[in-house]
Protein backbone atom coordinates (compact mmCIF):
# COMPACT_ATOMS: atom_id res chain seq x y z
CA UNK A 1 0.00 0.00 0.00
CA UNK A 2 0.94 3.70 -0.95
CA UNK A 3 1.02 5.29 2.60
CA UNK A 4 0.66 8.99 2.91
CA UNK A 5 1.81 10.51 6.32
CA UNK A 6 1.30 13.62 8.22
CA UNK A 7 1.32 14.56 11.87
CA UNK A 8 -0.94 17.30 13.45
CA UNK A 9 -0.73 19.25 16.68
CA UNK A 10 -3.21 18.82 18.71
CA UNK A 11 -4.03 20.56 21.50
CA UNK A 12 -5.84 17.91 24.23
CA UNK A 13 -8.50 20.58 25.08
CA UNK A 14 -9.58 20.03 21.63
CA UNK A 15 -9.98 16.40 21.58
CA UNK A 16 -13.03 16.31 24.23
CA UNK A 17 -16.08 14.59 22.26
CA UNK A 18 -14.59 13.97 19.22
CA UNK A 19 -14.12 10.47 17.64
CA UNK A 20 -10.56 11.11 17.50
CA UNK A 21 -9.81 10.92 21.05
CA UNK A 22 -11.73 6.95 21.05
CA UNK A 23 -8.96 5.94 18.19
CA UNK A 24 -6.23 7.93 20.16
CA UNK A 25 -7.78 6.10 23.65
CA UNK A 26 -7.47 3.13 21.51
CA UNK A 27 -4.44 3.53 20.10
CA UNK A 28 -2.69 4.12 23.70
CA UNK A 29 -4.06 1.44 25.07
CA UNK A 30 -3.36 -0.95 22.35
CA UNK A 31 0.09 -0.18 22.26
CA UNK A 32 0.75 0.02 26.17
CA UNK A 33 -0.55 -3.55 26.20
CA UNK A 34 1.64 -4.96 23.30
CA UNK A 35 4.89 -2.83 25.32
CA UNK A 36 3.66 -5.29 28.82
CA UNK A 37 3.41 -8.27 26.67
CA UNK A 38 7.25 -7.58 25.71
CA UNK A 39 7.74 -8.16 29.64
CA UNK A 40 5.02 -10.94 31.17
CA UNK A 41 6.69 -10.71 34.57
CA UNK A 42 5.61 -7.63 35.25
CA UNK A 43 2.08 -8.55 35.27
CA UNK A 44 0.68 -5.24 33.46
CA UNK A 45 -0.57 -6.83 30.47
CA UNK A 46 -4.49 -7.28 31.79
CA UNK A 47 -4.28 -3.86 32.46
CA UNK A 48 -4.69 -0.78 30.23
CA UNK A 49 -2.55 2.70 30.48
CA UNK A 50 -6.01 4.69 30.47
CA UNK A 51 -9.31 3.04 31.53
CA UNK A 52 -11.64 5.61 29.85
CA UNK A 53 -11.02 7.93 26.94
CA UNK A 54 -11.60 11.12 29.38
CA UNK A 55 -8.98 9.67 31.83
CA UNK A 56 -6.63 10.96 29.38
CA UNK A 57 -8.14 14.89 29.22
CA UNK A 58 -8.17 14.28 32.48
CA UNK A 59 -4.22 13.25 32.68
CA UNK A 60 -2.91 15.75 30.49
CA UNK A 61 -4.85 18.75 31.60
CA UNK A 62 -6.04 21.99 29.87
CA UNK A 63 -2.38 22.70 28.56
CA UNK A 64 -1.36 19.66 27.62
CA UNK A 65 -0.75 19.22 23.59
CA UNK A 66 -0.33 16.16 21.72
CA UNK A 67 0.96 14.98 18.70
CA UNK A 68 -0.34 12.32 16.23
CA UNK A 69 1.54 10.54 13.17
CA UNK A 70 -1.23 9.25 10.99
CA UNK A 71 -0.92 6.82 7.80
CA UNK A 72 -3.63 8.92 6.09
CA UNK A 73 -4.41 6.52 2.74
CA UNK A 74 -6.05 3.62 5.79
CA UNK A 75 -8.77 4.16 8.02
CA UNK A 76 -9.18 2.91 11.59
CA UNK A 77 -12.69 1.42 12.91
CA UNK A 78 -14.30 5.03 14.22
CA UNK A 79 -13.16 6.32 10.38
CA UNK A 80 -10.38 8.49 11.40
CA UNK A 81 -6.97 8.57 9.54
CA UNK A 82 -5.07 5.45 11.10
CA UNK A 83 -2.51 6.73 13.84
CA UNK A 84 0.99 4.81 14.06
CA UNK A 85 2.32 7.41 16.47
CA UNK A 86 1.52 9.94 19.02
CA UNK A 87 3.97 11.88 21.90
CA UNK A 88 2.40 14.49 24.29
CA UNK A 89 3.38 17.28 26.71
CA UNK A 90 2.23 18.86 30.30
CA UNK A 91 3.20 21.44 32.41
CA UNK A 92 5.09 18.97 34.84
CA UNK A 93 3.24 18.45 37.88
CA UNK A 94 5.81 16.66 40.36
CA UNK A 95 3.17 14.80 42.61
CA UNK A 96 1.62 11.27 41.55
CA UNK A 97 -1.45 12.57 43.14
CA UNK A 98 -2.20 8.48 43.97
CA UNK A 99 -4.77 9.43 46.45
CA UNK A 100 -6.30 10.68 43.36
CA UNK A 101 -6.13 7.55 41.14
CA UNK A 102 -7.52 5.87 44.70
CA UNK A 103 -10.66 7.72 44.96
CA UNK A 104 -11.65 7.62 41.33
CA UNK A 105 -10.34 3.11 41.08
CA UNK A 106 -13.01 2.99 44.32
CA UNK A 107 -15.28 4.75 42.51
CA UNK A 108 -15.76 2.79 39.02
CA UNK A 109 -15.02 -0.43 41.45
CA UNK A 110 -18.28 0.76 43.05
CA UNK A 111 -19.86 1.30 40.08
CA UNK A 112 -19.20 -1.94 38.86
CA UNK A 113 -20.24 -4.44 41.97
CA UNK A 114 -23.97 -2.50 41.28
CA UNK A 115 -23.84 -3.79 37.51
CA UNK A 116 -25.97 -7.03 36.76
CA UNK A 117 -24.63 -10.58 37.14
CA UNK A 118 -22.21 -11.74 39.09
CA UNK A 119 -18.52 -10.43 39.04
CA UNK A 120 -17.45 -13.99 37.41
CA UNK A 121 -19.89 -12.83 34.38
CA UNK A 122 -18.48 -9.10 34.59
CA UNK A 123 -14.73 -10.33 35.03
CA UNK A 124 -12.27 -10.11 37.76
CA UNK A 125 -9.89 -7.43 37.48
CA UNK A 126 -7.16 -7.24 39.98
CA UNK A 127 -6.71 -3.77 39.44
CA UNK A 128 -9.94 -3.01 40.70
CA UNK A 129 -10.18 -4.09 44.42
CA UNK A 130 -10.56 -2.71 47.69
CA UNK A 131 -7.78 -4.94 48.77
CA UNK A 132 -5.83 -3.41 45.93
CA UNK A 133 -7.06 0.01 47.40
CA UNK A 134 -5.82 -0.29 50.43
CA UNK A 135 -2.54 -1.57 49.62
CA UNK A 136 -2.06 1.40 47.19
CA UNK A 137 -2.87 4.00 50.56
CA UNK A 138 -0.41 2.52 52.24
CA UNK A 139 2.15 2.79 49.79
CA UNK A 140 1.48 6.48 49.52
CA UNK A 141 1.96 6.70 53.03
CA UNK A 142 5.20 5.45 52.74
CA UNK A 143 6.49 7.32 49.58
CA UNK A 144 5.10 10.68 50.51
CA UNK A 145 4.85 13.04 47.68
CA UNK A 146 7.26 12.24 44.43
CA UNK A 147 8.76 16.03 44.40
CA UNK A 148 11.81 17.65 42.47
CA UNK A 149 13.54 19.21 45.35
CA UNK A 150 15.44 21.83 42.61
CA UNK A 151 12.38 23.30 41.06
CA UNK A 152 12.90 26.41 43.07
CA UNK A 153 15.34 27.07 40.57
CA UNK A 154 12.69 28.81 38.18
CA UNK A 155 13.26 26.32 35.28
CA UNK A 156 10.01 25.94 33.73
CA UNK A 157 9.64 22.06 33.49
CA UNK A 158 6.95 19.87 31.12
CA UNK A 159 6.30 16.73 30.97
CA UNK A 160 6.90 14.07 28.05
CA UNK A 161 3.85 11.63 28.21
CA UNK A 162 2.46 8.86 26.36
CA UNK A 163 5.13 8.19 23.60
CA UNK A 164 3.63 5.30 21.71
CA UNK A 165 4.25 3.87 18.01
CA UNK A 166 2.66 1.30 16.33
CA UNK A 167 4.31 -2.38 16.52
CA UNK A 168 4.81 -2.64 12.61
CA UNK A 169 6.10 1.08 12.65
CA UNK A 170 8.84 1.02 14.86
CA UNK A 171 12.50 1.67 14.73
CA UNK A 172 11.74 4.05 11.50
CA UNK A 173 12.48 7.25 13.88
CA UNK A 174 8.94 7.95 13.93
CA UNK A 175 9.32 8.54 17.93
CA UNK A 176 12.48 10.80 17.70
CA UNK A 177 10.63 13.27 15.30
CA UNK A 178 7.89 13.81 17.83
CA UNK A 179 10.00 14.14 20.90
CA UNK A 180 11.72 16.95 18.31
CA UNK A 181 8.01 18.32 17.91
CA UNK A 182 7.50 18.23 21.60
CA UNK A 183 10.88 20.03 22.46
CA UNK A 184 9.74 22.72 20.20
CA UNK A 185 6.19 22.73 20.83
CA UNK A 186 7.81 23.45 24.99
CA UNK A 187 10.61 25.74 23.89
CA UNK A 188 7.55 27.83 21.86
CA UNK A 189 5.47 27.81 25.26
CA UNK A 190 8.12 28.36 27.69
CA UNK A 191 9.36 31.74 25.27
CA UNK A 192 6.05 33.55 24.55
CA UNK A 193 5.31 32.92 28.56
CA UNK A 194 8.32 35.38 29.00
CA UNK A 195 10.28 32.21 31.06
CA UNK A 196 14.03 30.61 29.92
CA UNK A 197 15.94 30.65 28.00
CA UNK A 198 16.73 27.42 29.98
CA UNK A 199 13.87 24.39 30.27
CA UNK A 200 13.34 21.29 31.34
CA UNK A 201 11.71 18.12 29.93
CA UNK A 202 10.98 15.27 32.25
CA UNK A 203 9.97 11.59 31.93
CA UNK A 204 8.02 9.48 34.46
CA UNK A 205 7.72 6.18 33.88
CA UNK A 206 8.55 2.41 34.94
CA UNK A 207 11.97 1.97 35.21
CA UNK A 208 12.36 -1.95 34.06
CA UNK A 209 11.04 -0.97 31.01
CA UNK A 210 11.77 2.00 29.62
CA UNK A 211 14.90 3.58 31.92
CA UNK A 212 17.16 2.33 28.62
CA UNK A 213 15.15 3.78 26.16
CA UNK A 214 15.10 7.41 27.82
CA UNK A 215 18.55 7.25 28.73
CA UNK A 216 19.68 6.62 25.30
CA UNK A 217 17.82 9.88 24.44
CA UNK A 218 20.23 11.83 26.66
CA UNK A 219 18.24 11.91 29.88
CA UNK A 220 19.26 11.78 33.09
CA UNK A 221 17.85 9.80 35.97
CA UNK A 222 16.42 12.22 39.09
CA UNK A 223 14.88 9.89 41.68
CA UNK A 224 13.01 6.34 41.62
CA UNK A 225 10.59 4.74 43.95
CA UNK A 226 9.68 0.87 45.00
CA UNK A 227 5.88 -0.06 44.10
CA UNK A 228 5.49 -3.18 46.23
CA UNK A 229 4.19 -6.84 44.30
CA UNK A 230 0.67 -6.59 44.02
CA UNK A 231 0.29 -2.96 42.94
CA UNK A 232 -1.77 -1.97 39.12
CA UNK A 233 -1.46 -6.08 38.77
CA UNK A 234 2.55 -6.59 39.43
CA UNK A 235 3.63 -9.81 41.15
CA UNK A 236 7.27 -8.41 41.62
CA UNK A 237 6.84 -4.75 42.21
CA UNK A 238 8.70 -1.95 40.00
CA UNK A 239 10.00 1.38 40.19
CA UNK A 240 9.29 4.72 39.12
CA UNK A 241 11.50 6.70 37.78
CA UNK A 242 11.71 10.57 36.48
CA UNK A 243 14.39 11.56 34.49
CA UNK A 244 15.11 14.94 32.39
CA UNK A 245 16.71 16.47 30.10
CA UNK A 246 18.15 20.25 29.99
CA UNK A 247 17.39 22.61 26.68
CA UNK A 248 16.95 25.84 25.53
CA UNK A 249 14.56 28.08 23.75
CA UNK A 250 14.94 28.26 20.04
Amino acid sequence: MDYQFKTKRIPVKDLVETSELRSLWEFMNNAFAHSAQQYPEMGFSEGKRFEQPSDFIEEMGVDGVTFIHYASSSRDSNGNDTIIATAGCKPWSPAMNLDERVKRMREEREAREKEPGSAQERGNDSFYTKAHEDQLLKQIEKVGPMTDNDEQDGIPRWEVVTVCVHPDWQKKGLADKLLEKVAEEVSSQVKSSGKGPEFKLMVRTTKEINEKYWLSKGFKPLRETFFEPGLFGSPTGFHIIDLSQDHRTN
